[in-house]
């Protein structure tokens, strides 16, 4: 017969060696420093989750402190000038158009801007007007003097004939005010203005005559193929350069009269680099019309030829 023998239970307080699995929940006693150790852990990885944020964070505005772009003040300045010239100038225009369509009997949208009750508008006639154009606008604090320049329909014929219209440019000086709220009042009304007196045109700086052969080959194609659309612009063009025909092209010939530079252009090979400024007069001929134009070019040689480097808006004055 076999004999079992009894295991020996373990004391109590004491966890059994031999258990197969530990309770989940630890048992502590006071003093021994398993709590605050517990704690101390648990707050120590939140403390390091608060530091990587706060570094991370710091990093993000530090990039963006650094990338923002500076505000430019006086852009800022110039931007919010130009705009109340704008809204002046467009305020000027309507109120240009208001008074001289008003009439007798329809002064309504002059009456919008302006009182008009017992002035001197007569008549049942509006003057017709195109072309109306802001030419200039000065400001001086929060009121802006405008200048206007419509043309006004007239007519001329002996009663027997049909009228002939014809229309002529006048100018009319403007004040208008404007407001703290964003409005905008005219400062008493248009007041008609004689236009500039016509000065004599200004000497330019191209004194020197071009001789050289090739640069008149070069600029008369380009300008045929640039007004015309005979031709390929890109042959007498400079790679890095973007000129683009005029399309579609209203001239049928262009014929270049003379060419003139800032500096000689001797008639010989010329050498890699070398640059020319050129004043080109031409004719530009459309069917039984032809007319006189004027171009500024910048040449530059490259592989041994002369090619077009710009195509420049405005010439030099002479000094």
């Amino acid at each position: 017969m076999k004999i079992i023998k009894a295991k020996k239970a373990p004391d109590q307080g004491t966890e059994s060696v031999s258990s197969p699995k530990r309770s989940k929940r630890q048992t502590t006693t006071t003093g021994n420093g398993t709590v605050v150790q517990s704690w101390a852990g648990v707050a120590g990885r939140w403390l390091f989750y608060g530091v990587a944020v706060l570094m991370a964070l710091g990093a993000l505005c530090g990039f963006l402190a650094f990338t923002r772009p500076t505000t430019p003040v006086q852009l800022t300045t110039d931007t919010s000038t130009n705009s109340q010239n704008q809204e002046a100038g467009a305020f000027a225009q309507a109120y240009l158009a208001a008074w001289l369509t008003a009439t007798t009997n329809d002064r309504d949208e002059l009456d919008r801007y302006t009182r008009t009750t017992g002035s001197a508008i007569t008549g049942t006639t509006s003057t017709e007007y195109r072309d109306l154009t802001v030419v200039s606008t000065k400001e001086s604090g929060n009121l802006s003097t405008v200048i206007v320049s419509a043309s006004l329909q007239a007519t001329s014929g002996d009663g027997n004939t049909e009228d002939a219209a014809s229309w002529t440019p006048y100018w009319y000086q403007i004040t208008v005010q404007s407001n703290e709220d964003g409005g905008m009042a005219p400062v008493g009304l248009p007041a008609p203005i004689s236009m500039p007196a016509i000065s004599s045109a200004p000497q330019l700086g191209y004194p020197s005559r071009v001789a050289n052969r090739e640069v008149e080959a070069t600029v008369a194609d380009f300008m045929t193929a640039y007004l015309t659309g005979t031709g390929d612009v890109t042959r007498y063009v400079s790679p890095e350069t973007t000129i683009n025909a005029i399309s579609p092209a209203y001239w049928t010939k262009a014929t270049v009269r003379s060419l003139a530079s800032s500096e000689e252009v001797p008639d010989r090979t010329p050498t890699a680099g070398q640059t020319a400024q050129v004043l080109v007069d031409l004719n530009l001929t459309r069917e039984n019309t032809t007319k006189p134009a004027q171009y500024v070019l910048d040449l530059t040689v490259r592989d041994g030829r002369w090619e077009i480097s710009s195509l420049n808006s405005a010439p030099n004055l002479a000094s």
